[in-house]
């Protein structure tokens, strides 16, 4: 299955392009090829070096997630980008430790350009995996900080003369934010976790089995995060085996006996799965986690239970290596037959991710859980369609082959963003910024010159935009050109100097 992008398109709009400048007509063909000739500009190694080398490994602050900068490269092998373009990205850009190169010395010269521009995720241990990742994928690990960040290869070709052979290579940067600071020490522990799960009849196993499908939370006393802080948790894990019985699974004493041998999920069935939780050895969780292990105060609870109350949620001691441990069971309910079809209409609007939880996994066409695509907490997506099942069981989508629960989501049929599509009317030039002001995460649409709205073009806040047309709408509104073809529209949170 190819990695989902954001059906959400919020897509900026494109910057109004400068109008080239024509060239003058040579009056022969050879006249033109030793122009060309004369005129064309090659780097030499110490300048390409020195373009190459502003660029530096970044590790963004802890917390620094809803700043970070967007990367808006295309990935991909075979590329013919200008150097000038690549060095603009807001992500590579952010990696910049030295002034630019003179633009004529490199980014500009002849035959030099990027050929390739990959990405590939890096885990909490520092280990890059060797999946090239899509653009979608780079922002949504960085900004929701999952995993350890993001390595980003560029694939570069120049030549020093005209005669000379190409020199390639390839630039890495490793984009990662800092850990967070570990809480000592650590007083209380608030956890909570999904359980029941449903999944479809006939759904892989394996999909439980990965970290993203888990909702898991474990608070410290100032409500801070661990889990994903390597100081404090040093994994989170599902296990690959699964009961027939609660009793079972909390204490894993008889051998794993529901019946998944096919690897899938039998209809009419629920299955219970354990999910540890592994302190890092030493730190201040691990010596909490013992300490309750020996005389529980009532300070840990589990989806609001107290952990001297529940037989869930259990911790077991460290050893000479590892830290304490923390152990959830939670049941997985496989649907009916019937419900594992899904009756599917066409909807218009916006679902919003709730707060519960710091990230929501996505199912694909076949409900299964998509690996590491996740949509983060109090986040805003468009949906075009809504499918529910025999079960009552009811999703949103919001990218081709991704699927979100209706019960994770807070779903609105539109915004206030509104013209009758008569046609904007009273056009004059202009020469300004369009500010939006809204808080980040904020949405506002973008209309055509028939003052409808586009079905996918969104402008996020807070950004400015040059404005060289304003135009009345049928709705008495004002609007201002972003673009060609692309209005915003004038209100709270719009403003216009």
């Amino acid at each position: 299955m190819k990695k989902s992008i954001k059906y959400a398109g919020i897509a900026a709009a494109t910057l109004l392009a400068v109008a080239p400048v024509a060239a003058p007509v040579a009056s022969t063909v050879s006249e033109t090829t030793v122009k060309a000739a004369t005129n064309a500009t090659y780097t030499n190694t110490t300048d390409a070096n020195a373009w190459l080398s502003q660029f530096a490994d970044k590790t963004f602050a802890a917390g620094f997630n809803k700043d970070t900068p967007a990367f808006n490269l295309s990935v991909g092998n075979n590329q013919s980008l200008s150097a000038a373009v690549v060095a603009a990205d807001p992500l590579i850009a952010s990696s910049k430790v030295s002034t630019p190169v003179d633009g004529n010395t490199f980014d500009k010269a002849t035959d030099t350009k990027i050929t390739s521009v990959q990405a590939y995720a890096i885990d909490a241990n520092g280990n890059v995996d060797s999946s090239a990742m899509s653009k979608d994928d780079v922002n949504t690990r960085l900004q929701n900080q999952l995993g350890g960040g993001v390595q980003v290869q560029l694939g570069y070709s120049y030549k020093t003369s005209a005669d000379a052979a190409a020199v390639t290579g390839t630039k890495t940067i490793n984009f990662k934010y800092a850990k967070t600071a570990a809480t000592a020490p650590v007083t209380k522990a608030t956890a909570t976790y999904t359980t029941p799960i449903n999944v479809a009849a006939g759904s892989k196993a394996a999909n439980t089995q990965l970290q993203s499908s888990l909702n898991v939370s474990l608070k410290d006393q100032n409500g801070k995060e661990l889990v994903g802080n390597t100081d404090e948790v040093a994994y989170v894990k599902p296990t690959s085996d699964y009961f027939t019985t609660l009793k079972n699974a909390e204490t894993a004493s008889a051998k794993a006996d529901a019946d998944t041998a096919d690897g899938t999920f039998k209809a009419n069935t629920t299955y219970y799965q354990r999910v540890t939780v592994a302190s890092t050895k030493g730190s201040a969780l691990d010596t909490y986690l013992t300490a309750q292990l020996k005389s529980a105060d009532g300070s840990y609870t589990i989806n609001g239970v107290s952990y001297a109350n529940t037989n869930n949620g259990y911790i077991t001691a460290g050893d000479t290596n590892n830290g304490a441990t923390v152990t959830f069971v939670r049941a997985i309910n496989a649907g009916s037959t019937e419900a594992a079809s899904w009756t599917t209409t066409d909807t218009t609007g916006v679902v919003t991710t709730k707060t519960a939880h710091e990230y929501y996994t996505l199912n694909n066409d076949d409900n299964n859980i998509i690996a590491n695509f996740v949509l983060g907490a109090n986040t805003p997506w468009k949906t075009d369609k809504v499918r529910t099942n025999a079960n009552g069981d009811k999703q949103y989508r919001v990218a081709t082959g991704a699927w979100i629960d209706a019960d994770n989501v807070v779903y609105s049929n539109g915004n206030n963003n509104s013209n009758n599509g008569s046609g904007l009317t009273d056009i004059k030039t202009v020469s300004g910024v369009a500010t939006l002001t809204k808080a980040k995460g904020y949405y506002m649409a973008l209309f055509n010159d028939e003052g409808k709205a586009y079905d996918s073009k969104y402008l996020g806040s807070p950004s400015a935009w040059r404005v060289d047309r304003t135009a009345k709408g049928a709705d008495g509104k004002t609007y201002y050109r972003v673009a060609t073809s692309e209005w915003l529209q004038a209100g709270e949170g719009v403003s216009f100097k």
